[in-house]
């Protein structure tokens, strides 16, 4: 494909009115907003003298009539020709556009410029208002009170009336990127809201009777926080608009005034886009300056607004869908070793099992197509795994036996994970089912060693026994009082959990290399026991719940288990069974790079592209989302690392400055308190708090849910 050389858009140049021909179009808009009929005369003109002198201070901060600067002299034509304006307000805003542009062209790269074009960017547009927008939005906030019209220059900066002065505005092509870009803009701004009431880090969405839609986010600075150039905090106090040069270098522009402006965000998307731009050039004029406002003309792009979102739409479902081709939904199939050995060992067996797996998948399809009802669907289920337990009584070695019950425990996990078809009472039963058959076939498998790999047959029965211990329970965190009730310690307790964990490494700790080809050639099956172990590992660290000599012999199994598996090799392993498509689950793929993540095998950059990448298959959960960013802080902040090389490297001798360090602290701690929000008002009370206590653990700060009240307090006292 070829691409274009360059692009160049034609702009028409600005062009100003010599400020003393202004009153005119002042009183224009002053009648087209009613003012006659809600001012006295003597109002009225006190309005226009308001008006004027903040219109004289916009001309200043232009650089026209009167400069800021002594070393160039700019005048407006009579004529209304175009000028090319000198002051501080559009050199600021081209040195915004300049920055950004020289970010991304940096030979070395810039790692939040790579995040925000991975988050799905295509555009970045800067603009100031220019003279008649600026005079329309005066008019109708000095109608609502006409002393913001009292400082004719301190109504266009910061804390002013006017704060869209500056606008930046950021495309990406689909409205799930728009939360990623909104994320990552945090980097390049300074929010006064961000808390967790609003929709996007600071942004909320806008849906206008014209039709238009996008995501605003309004009183920010602009504060590139990773950028010691020009993100210093020793701001001169005393920098006003008169002190501007405009010998003054972009850095200097930037670094010295930044704080003088407010910055409104804007997140389109492309679609979004289009539409906003057709109806500024063809209707804008008309519907939002009142020249001639028409029903009937605002109903159409209201509903072409409409058609156009609905378009944009099936285009992200189309793209969903593309990608989806390779990551469908499958059912819930076992490990395919356990069906591989049943078929080494007696073909006649494998027929049957394979009889009953058909079974059990074709009773899946009816339910997920709503083709049988759910008492009929857990009946029949119910059934089918009573059946197989027939048929494994009825075999003749124990090897069979065991095979056949780990596949009728299996019909019982895949009732315990339908939360979407069951109501909790009947899910929690589900679960107590489903753990007791799994412990019945572990007791099985440690009483009989002669059965046939048994080390792998039990490697996987208590990794299913985990999995659900840890979505209904808190696992190996926390068993304290007031934190799980007496029930649910009875259904997933802790010292059941620790003694399968700690045989669990052992059996990994003693896997033979034949052992462990075999398990690799079950496509993701190996890296489901490594990852499944080694977030057990890291629960397990969160607290000290053994005697010294005991917990001491644990980390020492932890330490071979991690040095054997959790290696460069691993992360290949992975990454090639990606490409051929044989890993099917989008959460299981966030979760990996998590752990990849982790133990410094990636680098956060690099697994948040991926991350991006598949939020484009499937919605990734929250609590995904928020293991990623835990990750990423110890990568960076604890263990002050920005590169592969680094980590392996001492601690003391890693070369982060301190003001990226802060950077990456505050970035991370506070996109993991927005996400723990998140988890607990859509996720389950053991996701909270299982990501809650991981969270004060490493960070070293309490989770508090009534953070913002207490900012609210603060605030009006």
């Amino acid at each position: 494909m070829h691409s274009y050389i360059d692009i160049f858009n034609f702009t028409p140049p600005a062009r100003f009115k010599p400020l003393e021909l202004l009153e005119d179009e002042v009183r224009q808009r002053m009648a087209e907003q009613g003012v006659e009929r809600k001012l006295s005369e003597e109002e009225s003109e006190r309005f226009v003298e308001k008006m004027m002198a903040c219109m004289g201070g916009y001309y200043r901060l232009v650089g026209l009539n009167a400069p800021l600067s002594p070393s160039r002299e700019t005048s407006v034509p009579m004529d209304g020709t175009a000028v090319e304006p000198n002051g501080l307000l559009p050199r600021f805003a081209g040195v915004l556009t300049a920055y950004f542009k020289r970010l991304a062209s940096l030979p070395e790269g810039n790692k939040e410029i790579a995040v925000l074009q991975a988050s799905g960017v295509t555009t970045i547009k800067v603009r100031y208002k220019y003279t008649d927008s600026v005079i329309k939005k005066l008019v109708k906030l000095g109608l609502r009170d006409m002393s913001v019209l009292d400082d004719p220059i301190g109504v266009f900066l910061k804390g002013g009336a006017l704060h869209d002065l500056i606008g930046m505005q950021f495309v990406c092509s689909s409205p799930y990127e728009r939360e990623w870009v909104a994320r990552a803009l945090y980097s390049f701004f300074e929010y006064d809201h961000r808390t967790d009431d609003h929709l996007l880090y600071g942004f909320y969405s806008v849906r206008r009777e014209s039709g238009y839609r996008a995501l605003h986010c309004d009183h920010t600075t602009f504060y590139p926080r990773f950028d010691e150039r020009v993100a210093k905090d020793d701001v001169d106090s005393t920098m006003s608009v008169e002190t501007y040069d405009t010998t003054m270098d972009d850095r200097e522009v930037l670094r010295r005034f930044r704080t003088l402006f407010n910055v409104e965000l804007q997140l389109h998307t492309a679609f979004e886009n289009l539409w906003a731009g057709m109806e500024h050039r063809n209707s804008y004029n008309v519907q939002a300056k009142g020249a001639g406002r028409s029903e009937k003309i605002a109903v159409q792009w209201n509903m072409l607004s409409d058609a156009m979102k609905n378009l944009e739409a099936q285009f992200e479902r189309l793209q969903v869908d593309t990608e989806q081709a390779r990551f469908e939904v499958g059912y819930r199939h076992g490990y395919t070793f356990v069906a591989s050995v049943l078929k080494r060992l007696d073909e006649k067996a494998y027929d049957t099992y394979r009889e009953f797996v058909a079974r059990s998948e074709s009773l899946e399809t009816l339910l997920h197509h709503h083709e049988i009802s759910r008492q009929a669907y857990v009946e029949e289920s119910l059934a089918t795994a009573k059946e197989i337990e027939v048929v494994a009584a009825t075999q003749s070695y124990p090897t069979l036996k065991i095979l056949f019950l780990m596949q009728s425990a299996f019909i019982r996990y895949g009732l315990a994970n339908h939360r979407n078809y069951f109501n909790f009472e009947d899910i929690y039963r589900f679960v107590q089912e489903a753990l007791k058959y799994y412990l019945s076939i572990y007791d099985m498998l440690k009483a009989d060693e002669s059965i046939y790999k048994s080390n792998l047959l039990k490697i996987i029965v208590i990794l299913r026994y985990q999995q659900l211990a840890q979505q209904y329970g808190l696992g190996l965190i926390h068993t304290g009082e007031g934190v799980m009730s007496e029930a649910e310690r009875k259904l997933a307790n802790y010292d059941t959990n620790f003694a399968l964990f700690k045989d669990v490494l052992e059996q990994l700790n003693e896997l033979t290399p034949e052992e462990l080809s075999e398990i690799k050639a079950d496509d993701a099956a190996f890296l489901k026991m490594v990852h499944r172990t080694d977030v057990l590992a890291r629960e397990w660290e969160l607290l000290v719940n053994e005697p010294p000599k005991e917990h001491a012999r644990i980390v020492r199994e932890v330490a071979r288990f991690r040095a054997r598996y959790i290696t460069p090799e691993l992360a290949e392993h992975f990454e090639t069974l990606l490409a051929h498509n044989k890993i099917k689950n989008v959460s299981y793929v966030v979760k990996f790079y998590t752990t990849l993540l982790w133990h410094g095998l990636i680098l956060p950059l690099d697994a948040l592209r991926q991350i991006i990448r598949f939020s484009a298959y499937d919605k990734i959960k929250t609590s995904d989302l928020f293991y990623y960013e835990l990750a990423a802080y110890k990568f960076l902040v604890v263990e002050r690392c920005e590169s592969l090389s680094e980590c392996r490297e001492e601690k003391e001798n890693r070369p982060m400055s301190a003001r990226r360090g802060a950077h990456f602290e505050d970035f991370h701690r506070k996109n993991m308190i927005r996400q723990l929000f998140k988890i607990y008002k859509n996720e389950s009370r053991f996701d909270f708090l299982r990501a809650k206590f991981r969270f004060e653990h490493l960070t070293g700060t309490q989770f508090k849910m009534d953070h913002f009240s207490e900012k609210l307090s603060s605030t009006v006292a």
